[in-house]
């Protein structure tokens, strides 16, 4: 995990930026609840609370309607646990979108940063990227170069909420759509530039044996 030292908040215009991570759910390839695999932190939603301490002035995290996690494991810090909200589902069973519009209800900030628990690492540098382009538009994604996009590790305006609902209400669970419905930037990623998932079992163990070779 990279180390930063001095930490400047991450904020849009001056004004700060709700973190939403989503923690809910549990993988059918990884066959088991991502946010609570043991790293050497505690586990993966700790290390992702860890690194997005100093950065984020509210955290949500975003859960299945009744999921139970634990937040605040003996390997964070005393002092550095940052001050988190859960935030469930309204409805179960209808995937990030529901996530995420569960987190913008709640979130008290009009730019809100979406992280998937999934993605071990923070790449602050591209989500400041990420959150300087919301001003002209409503959702700002990465674009691989490959010409993917990577909504789960995005910023989204508070108000896309409205959108996001009647899409969930009519059936939709894919944020595609969202995509092509709002004022959306793609933002190109530079040739090298990839963002780390860990989907399956294997992805866990081989990321496991990275951290302690680094």
């Amino acid at each position: 995990m990279r180390r930063h030292p001095e930490k400047h908040p991450i904020l849009y215009a001056g004004r700060p930026v709700t973190l939403i991570i989503l923690a809910g759910g549990r993988s059918r390839r990884m066959k088991r609840d991502k946010a609570g695999l043991p790293m050497p932190e505690g586990t993966l939603l700790e290390r992702i609370l860890i690194q997005a301490e100093g950065y984020f002035e509210e955290i949500l995290i975003s859960l299945s309607a009744g999921q139970k996690i634990s937040v605040g494991g003996s390997k964070l810090p005393p002092g550095r646990r940052p001050a988190v909200r859960r935030v469930e589902d309204e409805v179960p069973g209808q995937g990030p979108m529901a996530g995420i519009l569960a987190g913008l209800k709640a979130a008290s900030h009009g730019v809100c940063a979406v992280i998937a628990c999934d993605i071990p690492d923070i790449h602050l540098n591209l989500m400041r990227r990420l959150v300087r382009q919301a001003e002209k538009y409503d959702v700002v994604v990465p674009l691989s170069p490959s010409g993917l996009v990577e909504p789960l590790f995005a910023v989204y305006r508070r108000r896309v909420r409205v959108k996001m609902q009647k899409l969930l209400d009519s059936g939709q669970r894919s944020l595609l759509p969202l995509l092509d419905a709002v004022r959306t930037c793609r933002l190109p990623l530079g040739s090298s530039a990839r963002l780390k998932n860990l989907n399956t079992p294997d992805e866990y163990l081989s990321f496991l044996k990275s951290l302690r070779t680094d």
